[in-house]
């Protein structure tokens, strides 16, 4: 590994410029790949498509059609059903019941007769169309399995008709989750825009103040150079830029800015020892490209894990992010190194030695006095990290929960505005969905079974408002009984063909029940739905599935959640055979993965104190830490090892190696705190309790490296030189 070392400097130090040269023609290709991403805010962000639920859900969808678009006329109902509106409404069904990408129109176009009972108010048949004396609503039933773009124009044609063809002291509002898709979209959009602006500018700040070398703002422009190369190669693979990936922006530049910041600091260290720039490079490099690769491959292997992952997005989110660090490794080592030693060659090194001890003289003092008190008190650290593991790992299983998707965007949204407005109106939060599929669903036995099934659930689950079936479509029209087959037969046959195939296919094999639903937390519809499948018990032969929107927002917790402390088993574990392998003593792997877990353990009580609940960033935070900290502890251990072979007894090497490679430490951890920290001004939730959540584990990354570990370290060392001198 050494002579490799060497051999590598002595090439980046004579082939300087083909790197330049190299990383200004790949910069320019990745130009057009950033221009071809595309974001992805559906649930095919968050439920994969090969999971049984999308499949059951694409099927349902197939047969009955999308999630309705809502077209919601506010005014006084006389002016709703004036002549002259009832002639514009009766054109809109005209028209667009024509259209194929609409599967069905329903909506209270009826005479005054069909609409009021006999006492004047509005019939039981018309009121959910008629939630109120100032509303009505029509709703547009969209073929199944549409794109979101096809959805989108769907909605915005019917905005396009009512907008050309206004109704006459009536507004008419079109509410459609495509509209919120959309809006999300547009917002993400902007939201990148901002968080890379307020990226660069905290790094700026952070270098400026901390990083006191020569060329202090190079590694800003190595990690930028590897964002821009990651998100072309984004573009290129069609990796969708979604709520998570989108995180991968800051969080790149304050993890990738980490490995330009250790080879920086290096060469300029080695600067004050050697003779010319190009034997401090070769010195560097020599020393550093195996250290920080061990570091590389640690963390790498952390975002992989998050390749088991059930949710696309996550999957996507730890691709991106192992891509980016290996790009941000290979920009580091070559093209800095290049630059720096192609800038600094024809500079004296007298002039430089003296620059270099006075930038790092007073930080390197500092990191002395923190490392001496670190290890005169181990103890007295040892015991006070002790006590908050302990008390993280107790709280863990106690971290609220909050996968709502619409809690995790931004609140002020006017689509989700529009649609919380819609459930204030009709008092429903949604519809829960399930297909029922039989060699015939429309049996007696099978209609018997259904029929005391949804009626038990409405009476045992007050959420439920009411429900919509073959079953209810049949005992409707018998006073409430399920009847002989040929009877059943002779009502479905007289059904009106809009009703009828709202519930039931045509080949009677499938039939769909549909729950009007209170709004609750997605987390209380994952309860609901569990338990309502638990009480299903079909008879044999029958299969019922959920499907629809709240069945795949509720699956994510599951896929989410569930996997948690999985993944963070599996990371935890790859790491410690990796470093087994590399290091090939249990001291040094020992020492580099504890810290890692109580990290983890006091990010859990720290979530919890805070009030930051698990969604689907923070829950894999425990593997963002396991890659920092790992590092960190990588970094520390190398330099460590390396004083202790100068002939430094371990405390005088643990102090060395704290104020030397501390500064690049500390500048990292500042970085990636200010690179996570831009998240706080996200607008969307999610992003934004990540980027706190995700601030306090790195900061605790660092007080764990520089405070609890190295006391530890050096007390394992002399105990263990003890032993072997008895």
């Amino acid at each position: 590994m050494k002579r490799l070392s060497k051999a590598l400097a002595r090439f980046i130090e004579r082939r300087s410029w083909w790197f330049i040269v190299i990383a200004i023609l790949l910069s320019v290709a990745a130009v057009p790949g950033v221009t071809m991403l595309e974001t992805e805010t559906g649930f095919a962000a968050f439920v994969s498509p090969d999971a049984k639920i999308s499949q059951d859900n694409s099927r349902y969808e197939a047969q009955f059609g999308g999630d309705p678009i809502t077209i919601l006329l506010t005014g006084q109902l006389d002016d709703i059903f004036s002549a002259g509106n009832l002639a514009i409404l009766a054109e809109f069904e005209e028209k667009f019941a024509h259209d194929e990408r609409y599967r069905a129109i329903n909506s209270p176009l009826f005479v005054e007769s069909a609409l009021y009972n006999a006492e004047g108010d509005v019939s039981q048949m018309m009121q959910p169309f008629i939630p109120d004396d100032e509303h009505a609503i029509i709703l547009v039933t969209p073929q199944g399995n549409m794109s979101d773009e096809a959805l989108l124009q769907a909605a915005r044609d019917i905005e396009a008709f009512f907008s050309t063809e206004p109704l006459a002291q009536v507004d008419t509002i079109v509410i459609s989750s495509s509209k919120l898709v959309n809006a999300i979209s547009v917002s993400m959009g902007n939201n990148i825009t901002l968080l890379l602006g307020l990226s660069v500018i905290v790094m700026f700040v952070i270098l400026l103040a901390m990083f006191r070398v020569r060329w202090r703002l190079l590694s800003l422009l190595m990690v930028g150079i590897s964002a821009l190369w990651t998100f072309g190669l984004m573009g290129y693979l069609s990796v969708p830029v979604t709520m998570a990936t989108m995180a991968v922006l800051p969080i790149l530049i304050g993890l990738g800015i980490d490995f330009s910041i250790q080879f920086h600091n290096r060469s300029q260290e080695e600067v004050t020892r050697s003779k010319t720039v190009a034997e401090a490079i070769i010195t560097s490099v020599s020393n550093m490209f195996p250290v920080v690769g061990i570091a590389l491959v640690a963390t790498i292997i952390g975002f992989i894990t998050l390749y088991i992952s059930e949710v696309p997005m996550i999957r996507d989110f730890g691709m991106v992010l192992a891509i980016g660090i290996v790009i941000s490794y290979i920009v580091g080592l070559f093209l800095l190194h290049s630059i720096v030693y192609l800038a600094d060659k024809r500079t004296p090194i007298k002039r430089l030695r003296e620059a270099s001890s006075k930038a790092s003289g007073r930080t390197e003092r500092i990191l002395s006095r923190i490392a001496k008190l670190a290890l005169r008190h181990t103890l007295w650290i040892f015991i006070v990290a002790l006590l908050f593991a302990i008390g993280g790992a107790v709280v863990d299983s106690w971290l609220p929960t909050n996968t709502d998707y619409e809690e995790l965007i931004p609140q002020d949204n006017p689509e989700l505005v529009e649609m919380r407005g819609l459930r204030e109106i009709t008092g429903s939060g949604g519809t829960l969905s399930f297909m029922l599929e039989a060699d015939d669903v429309t049996s007696p036995e099978i209609l018997g079974w259904l029929q005391e099934y949804q009626d038990e659930a409405l009476l045992s689950h007050p959420e439920l408002i009411s429900v919509n079936s073959p079953a209810v479509l049949v005992s409707g029209a018998t006073g409430g009984i399920i009847p002989a087959r040929t009877q059943i037969d002779g009502i479905l046959e007289n059904m009106p063909r809009l009703y009828l195939e709202q519930v039931l296919s045509g080949d009677h094999r499938m039939a769909s029940i549909s729950f009007s639903i209170r709004y609750i937390s997605l987390e209380e519809t994952h309860d609901l739905l569990q338990l309502m499948q638990e009480e299903t018990e079909p008879p044999t032969g029958v299969q019922i599935s959920p499907v629809g929107s709240l069945a795949l927002g509720s699956s994510t917790m599951d896929a989410i959640v569930g996997a948690r402390l999985t993944m963070n088993f599996i990371c935890l574990g790859a790491v410690l055979i990796i470093l087994l392998l590399v290091y090939r003593r249990f001291g040094s792997t020992i020492f580099t993965i504890i810290p890692v877990g109580a990290v983890i353990a006091w990010s859990s009580l720290d979530m919890y104190l805070i009030g930051i609940p698990l969604n689907p960033i923070t829950a894999i935070m425990g593997v963002i830490i396991i890659g920092i900290c790992t590092e960190f502890m990588v970094l520390l251990m190398g330099r460590y090892e390396e004083e202790k072979k100068l002939g430094l007894s371990p405390e005088d090497a643990m102090v060395t190696a704290i104020s030397k490679i501390g500064r690049a430490i500390v500048t990292t951890a500042l970085t990636t705190v200010g690179g996570f920290g831009v998240l706080i001004a996200s607008d969307f939730v999610m992003t934004r309790d990540f980027g706190i959540a995700t601030v306090v584990g790195v900061f605790l990354c660092l007080i764990i490296t520089i405070t609890v570990m190295p006391g530890l370290i050096v007390w394992y060392d002399n105990w263990r030189r003890r032993r072997i001198s008895r």
